[in-house]
């Protein structure tokens, strides 16, 4: 039985636990499958603490085996499971151990078939991410402890090494070592651990909040770099991204000690490394561990006999050569494919040759010796400052579309302002003056043997309650409401779980014909790219209703295509638009409406009349059947407002429309214009407008420019092209005698200023303007075409398009009451939050 003191300790560590689980949901922290797995955890945390320690394993291991079922349910996670007990059952078979290592290789090649689609059985696309994290290097592992006997081996060990709660949510997991697993599970005060467990689940908290302020309020698209300033905020920024990992390697070590698993921190004050050394011994310290047990020391005892210095070099190469091969094996499990870049080679063996370098540095005894002095000291601030300064020029190479592109990019650094200048001085300064300071490495995981003092533990709990109290009291709406607009928005976005503006507007392309440039540490974007279950393609462009053009449409629909997509039916009429049939010549007494727009207008993830146009207009004529409206769908994912000009001229005309409704993402659109005139000028197609195509002329492009470059150099000229087209739009769409409008939309996700360019191009054009955006903006969980929001995908889906249409219908009548007035009185949904904010002038 639990002593008195050990009950209450287990209370107060479930009391400080259960404040961090709220932190989570306030803040929608990764993805509703993550704080369904903290819940579970949550429950089971005390159940696991009060228990044997025998009892306890068993109590993880099934509560493992339950997340699985919670995120995957019975089927998919079935193949899991299924798949994993044969692996696991494997590495125990009576035969040599050689040849159950060899039937491991062997099975792993067969499965990476079944990845790829060249051996045809029907696993779900999102247990291969999760059954990669989980068997791709802890095999080896397990293997080596099981050759080695140098831990217990068990059902229950097995289980909970292999199906480790929470690895279900998190297709990137530290690297776990087998031996640490079992050997250091209660090898300490229970108290203590649980304590440095829920340290460190704050501290992976509050990365993952720094990352989400990086990721909405200081990424930067590279093609948006054109100056010193831009540079800077760029390479640190993508640097910083990294936070995430670092973050959710914090929370998942934490779970882990909170079941009683004492493992070594899994990175420390990686920013602050002094040298390049010291920063292979802090960033993903359990992959550096797995590096060293299974490729260092074997390599460096045997070349010993060189001599130290000589083995020091010759063990290091293979380990990275080994992690840059692994690191592109991990991907292949996350996406499908296997990576072997251009900038993936430089960064690896730049990163070998400087760690190097700094080993044989450190191995001088008076480097060593200064190394270790106290205080401050400016040798220190300086060899920091230049490792981070290093890392970071380095992981922005990584991250980079291609040599090329990355080496144009730093053409930006000749255009500096002495703002710019300022702001690298005063970084540089302040960076320094903190760096000099001995921020060596120490652990937090050595727990003590004695027991812990409830009076002590309180007084070490209070500041983990406290804080989490405290992020808890500035991200309620209360204090949202009482701060000024700039903070509020800017906390808010600390609990948006969605992509930001510039992944928002790949997102919202509807396709991805670059996907092997998004950067791999941008996990916010490349996780929306898991495939999800629920039948149907992912990708409308490799569906038979994409049809890819030569011309300066870029793409459209396939007439007569009848496709299953994001499970939904989606059906293409004879002339193209994803909507029922119509008559190319106008009805005598109808209303024709041309509406134009991307992927929101198609209708990404709804049933055929699911539109909120085509709700629209079918609530149009039940409500006056004697004038009768048409709304033609013109969409096409993926399309800019140039594109829409295009599509005008190409089929639109032939219907006769009496209105013209062009659509716009407003904030988006500029990116999506320098994505669309980046593409024409690759596939050097000719734009029959001449203010379009002097605009890419004067861009300055070569043929050797990457698509990434191109981007760079036609964002002067963005703004030029969009004001050009809303002006053509106009000028057509009147001299045919049609009433014109811009529609806005804007997907779920950052707030946006609607008063920027695009709309005022629009307005300086002639157009009115309809902004939906904001019913877009307050779109809830079950009006978008995915209930998870670490998904990425905010389209509406079928509810929210009835709310749209609701609106849209709402606010046709305020801009026209002569045509729409009767939308005024449609009840196509009944929302009762924010209303059409109308039609300006």
């Amino acid at each position: 039985m639990p002593t008195a003191d050990r009950l209450w300790q287990t209370v107060l560590a479930f009391a400080t636990f259960g404040l961090l689980v709220l932190v989570a949901r306030q803040f929608h922290l990764e993805s509703q499958t993550f704080f369904q797995v903290l819940l579970l955890a949550w429950v089971g945390f005390p159940i696991a603490a009060l228990a044997p320690k025998h009892w306890s394993l068993a109590i993880f291991a099934v509560l493992s085996l339950a997340s699985v079922g919670l995120v995957f349910g019975i089927g998919a996670g079935a193949w899991l499971v299924a798949i994993g007990a044969a692996l696991m059952a494997i590495c125990h078979l009576p035969i040599a151990f050689r040849w159950r290592v060899a039937l491991v290789v062997a099975v792993a090649l067969g499965l990476a078939a079944t990845r790829v689609g060249l051996v045809p059985i029907d696993v779900p696309g999102g247990v291969w991410p999760i059954l990669g994290a989980m068997f791709m290097f802890r095999l080896a592992l397990y293997l080596y402890s099981i050759r080695h006997r140098d831990a217990p081996i068990g059902i229950a060990h097995a289980v909970g090494y292999f199906f480790m709660l929470p690895n279900v949510c998190f297709p990137l997991f530290p690297v776990v070592d087998y031996k640490t697993f079992a050997k250091g599970h209660r090898d300490g005060d229970l108290s203590a651990i649980h304590l440095i467990g829920l340290r460190w689940v704050a501290r992976g908290m509050v990365q993952l909040l720094i990352y989400r302020y990086v990721y909405f309020n200081i990424v930067i698209d590279p093609a948006e770099v054109v100056t010193l300033g831009q540079l800077l905020r760029y390479v640190l920024a993508t640097y910083f991204l990294y936070l995430r990992v670092s973050g959710q390697f914090h929370v998942i070590a934490g779970l882990l000690h909170l079941y009683g698993f004492r493992l070594p921190e899994t990175h420390h004050l990686y920013y602050l490394a002094s040298s390049f050394t010291d920063l292979w011994r802090r960033i993903n310290i359990y992959w550096k561990d797995f590096m060293m047990k299974l490729v260092y020391y074997p390599s460096f005892f045997r070349l010993r006999k060189l001599g130290d210095r000589r083995a020091v070099v010759l063990a290091t190469i293979p380990v990275f050569v080994v992690t840059w091969i692994l690191h592109s094996y991990q991907w292949f499990w996350l996406r499908g494919e296997y990576p072997v870049t251009a900038t993936d080679t430089l960064f690896w063996g730049i990163l070998a040759v400087l760690v190097i370098v700094a080993t044989l540095r450190e191995m001088n005894p008076a480097r060593r010796a200064r190394a270790r002095a106290t205080g401050w000291q400016l040798e220190r601030a300086a060899a920091t400052l230049g490792t981070f300064v290093g890392i970071a020029v380095l992981w922005s190479l990584w991250s980079a579309e291609s040599v090329a592109s990355w080496l144009d990019l730093w053409k930006a650094a000749g255009n500096a302002s002495g703002r710019d200048l300022a702001w690298l001085l005063g970084l540089a300064v302040g960076f320094g003056a903190l760096a000099g300071w001995p921020w060596g490495l120490r652990s937090l995981t050595t727990a003590p043997a004695a027991p812990m003092p409830t009076a002590a533990l309180i007084r070490s709990l209070g500041s983990q309650a406290a804080a989490a109290g405290l992020l808890l009291i500035v991200g309620a709406e209360w204090t949202l409401s009482r701060v000024p607009p700039g903070a509020a928005d800017a906390i808010r976005t600390l609990g948006e779980s969605r992509l930001n503006r510039q992944d928002a507007g790949l997102q919202q392309l509807g396709y991805y014909e670059h996907l092997d440039n998004i950067n791999r540490f941008n996990t916010q974007l490349w996780q929306t790219r898991a495939p999800r279950d629920g039948g149907g393609a992912e990708n409308l462009s490799g569906t038979a209703a994409h049809r890819a053009r030569t011309d300066w449409l870029l793409q459209d629909l396939r007439p007569g295509a009848a496709v299953t997509f994001l499970g939904k039916k989606l059906t293409v009429n004879e002339w193209g638009m994803r909507d029922r049939p119509y008559t190319r010549s106008k009805p005598a007494g109808t209303l024709r409406v041309a509406l134009l727009g991307p992927s929101d207008v198609l209708g990404w993830g709804v049933n055929d009349g699911e539109t909120f146009e085509a709700l629209a207009e079918s609530a149009l004529n039940q409500l006056d059947p004697a004038k009768p409206v048409e709304i033609l769908n013109f969409a096409v994912h993926g399309y800019s407002v140039t594109q829409q000009l295009a599509m005008l001229r190409d089929r639109v005309w032939s219907f006769e429309p009496d209105v013209v409704i062009v659509v716009s993402h407003f904030q988006m659109e500029r990116g999506v214009m320098g994505d669309y005139l980046a593409k024409i000028s690759l596939k050097r197609i000719e734009v029959p407008e001449p203010a379009i195509s002097s605009a890419l002329a004067a861009a300055g492009i070569t043929p050797a420019m990457t698509l990434e470059m191109r981007k760079r150099r036609l964002t002067v000229q963005v703004d030029t092209v969009l004001a050009r087209t809303f002006q053509l739009l106009h000028q057509e769409i009147v001299s045919r005698g049609a009433l014109p409008l811009v529609l806005g939309l804007h997907p779920r996700g950052p707030s946006i200023d609607t008063s920027g360019f695009v709309p005022a191009a629009a307005k300086a054009a002639g157009f009115p303007i309809l902004d939906l955006s904001d019913t877009m903006q307050h779109l809830t969980d079950d009006e978008i075409v995915s209930a998870d929001p670490n998904s990425g995908d905010s389209h509406p889906n079928a509810r929210g398009h009835a709310l749209l249409a609701s609106r849209f219908l709402t606010g046709l009548a305020s801009w026209n009451p002569a045509l729409f007035g009767r939308g005024a009185q449609a009840s196509v949904a009944s929302p009762n939050d924010t209303k059409p904010k109308g039609v300006s002038p």
